[in-house]
């Protein structure tokens, strides 16, 4: 392995962090992602409707993927999804009280990940490091 390759420690750094939530995800009998929609979904619900436009925008998945994985979550008792007055259509997505309280124990993990990921870290070092994560994403696309 190329101490250079940027790509491949991205992966292998994302890898970690996602066995490691998978770990406690699992007992839930949820999967990364799933989990990390949950989390999006509780935040920004705090601030208005969500709907899975949002989610496919947000996590730059395909329609047919956020709805499979919207599907699931909702088999499961974790969301549901209700029509809106103003277009029928739209059907906004609410967390269900099992879900919010899967999300307080996952949130609990996500922030000590997040204390364990910063360890050692200045935040100049974060600020940069960010700034170029944010940089490279960008070239990508």
């Amino acid at each position: 392995m190329d101490k250079q390759d940027i790509g491949l420690k991205i992966h292998i750094v994302s890898r970690q962090i996602k066995r490691k939530m998978d770990t406690v995800v699992n007992k839930y009998n949820l999967t990364g992602v799933q989990s990390a929609i949950l989390g999006y979904i509780y935040k920004k619900s705090k601030k208005g409707l969500v709907y899975a436009k949002d989610i496919e925008k947000d996590f730059d998945m395909r329609r047919a993927t956020a709805t499979g994985i919207l599907q699931l979550m909702e088999k499961q008792g974790l969301i549901k999804r209700e029509k809106e007055n103003a277009d029928a259509r739209l059907k906004s997505i609410k967390l269900t009280e099992k879900a919010l309280e899967i999300q307080k124990e996952i949130e609990k993990v996500i922030k000590e990940s997040e204390k364990n990921l910063r360890k050692d870290l200045s935040e100049k070092e974060i600020k940069e490091f960010l700034r170029i994560l944010s940089k490279m994403s960008k070239n990508i696309n």
